[in-house]
């Protein structure tokens, strides 16, 4: 049994695949969106599909049944009929909510259990799910980490210029449109906690450089 994390799955959001220029779009819809970003454009429903169809069969083929799957927020596109029909299509039988700006209440009853923001405990690590990316969280000054989407990748290139912040965006957009197992996070933070450690041990002598969070 595994534990997984994704995040801005969007399905059936059109306008996403759109404006965060998904691997998916047609070649007609890439070359008009390439030139205008914003462009007034309908995705084609081959287009849509071909987004959905990716981004289940990624989670599918990687997590078990009985494994457990956090999504940190904005599922889908539409509510209780339209989550069901995706939830639906997922194997696992575990399937928590983080809720995002674009979750409605009403998609609920499809998830084992929702929450705004929580702590949970995986093999001894806390960490601290969010939508939304935060630079102070729980625990963070006791080694707690910190998973986040809504950013669509936004924040990549600052969270390498932070490498002792135990943070990770978990939207699909900044992990290759798949879900990451928590195995393969505890590689990602290996490094991350060395430096951690390092600015602790300086806050602790005083020598704090101001990035140290509380």
């Amino acid at each position: 049994m595994q534990f997984w994390f994704t995040a801005d799955t969007h399905f059936g959001h059109g306008n996403i695949i759109k404006y965060c220029q998904r691997p998916f779009l047609s070649s007609r819809e890439r070359d008009i969106i390439r030139n205008d970003p914003r462009a007034k454009l309908r995705l084609s429903d081959e287009t849509v599909t071909r987004h959905d169809e990716a981004l289940l069969e990624a989670i599918n083929s990687r997590v078990a049944e009985d494994d457990y799957l956090w999504i940190l927020g904005d599922f889908c596109w539409g509510g209780l009929t339209e989550a069901r029909y995706y939830r639906d299509r997922i194997r696992c039988k575990n399937v928590s909510l983080v809720w995002g700006n674009h979750d409605r209440w009403e998609i609920a009853p499809v998830f084992t259990e929702t929450t705004e923001q929580r702590m949970i405990r995986v093999e001894g690590q806390e960490i601290w799910l969010n939508h939304y990316p935060m630079r102070s969280w729980n625990k963070a000054f006791h080694g707690s980490w910190h998973f986040y989407g809504h950013v669509h990748g936004r924040l990549q290139r600052e969270d390498e210029r932070n490498p002792a912040m135990l943070v990770k965006d978990l939207g699909v957009d900044a992990c290759d449109y798949r879900p990451w197992s928590f195995s393969e996070l505890a590689d990602y933070m290996a490094p991350r906690l060395e430096a951690f450690n390092k600015h602790k041990s300086a806050f602790s002598a005083g020598q704090d450089d101001g990035s140290m969070p509380l």
